[in-house]
């Protein structure tokens, strides 16, 4: 738009110029038939006395004036129009240019206007990217907690495992005693209560170990 506008400048001071040039050139004929009309006095001044003999000479000078005047006015007409063309197309661009003006304004209005939320985008879109890291983060942590807690899982599991296989062991072993004990004090009754009693007791606190084994 700026660019347009200064071209319809020139083109203004163009026509501005040529103006300037059709009034100089209606002087310069002013001056010319104010020239002639000083000859044609100095003429009628010089032959006064041979009428007769300059008749023909002021005919012929009448007609030259009559040509000038008609050629003068001939001109006259032709820059009137020309300056009066040049004044509506000066008077329509001026409107174009004011129209351009008024459109460049609203355009660097509205730059403004999408510079600005361009901006507040911009830092909504830095919050997104923050809060993004933010969850990543966080989402890792996770991730690694996850893997602990896997590891520790295994841990458990093989730690359960082990007391399992010992408690198998353990109630074999005390079953076996127990066999042998039975076998040696068959004929004690007392001694054989005494004993199912302790074996008993032995495996309910391997359930209670067990048991708090597994809840840790």
């Amino acid at each position: 738009h700026e660019a347009k506008i200064k071209s319809l400048t020139d083109y203004m001071q163009n026509m501005e110029q040529k103006r300037r040039q059709l009034e100089e050139s209606q002087d310069s004929l002013n001056e010319e038939l104010a020239k002639l009309r000083a000859q044609e006095k100095m003429h009628e001044v010089s032959f006064k006395d041979k009428e007769k003999e300059h008749l023909t000479r002021l005919q012929d000078a009448e007609e030259m004036k009559k040509a000038l005047e008609q050629q003068m006015e001939s001109h006259r007409e032709a820059h009137q129009k020309q300056l009066s063309r040049l004044r509506d197309e000066i008077e329509e661009k001026q409107k174009i240019i004011d129209e351009i003006r008024d459109m460049n304004q609203k355009l660097q209005l509205e730059q403004e206007k999408l510079s600005a939320d361009y901006d507040k985008l911009k830092i909504e879109d830095q919050e997104r990217e923050m809060k993004l890291e933010k969850l990543i983060l966080l989402n890792d942590k996770r991730e690694q907690a996850r893997e602990d807690l896997k590891g520790l899982e295994e841990t458990v599991a093989r730690e359960l495992q082990t007391l399992h296989n010992l408690r198998k062991l353990f109630v074999q072993d005390l079953t076996t005693r127990v066999k042998k004990s039975v076998e040696l004090d068959s004929d004690d009754g007392g001694g054989s209560a005494a004993q199912k009693q302790k074996i008993s007791f032995l495996e309910n606190n391997l359930e209670q170990l067990t048991k708090v084994h597994k809840q840790v």
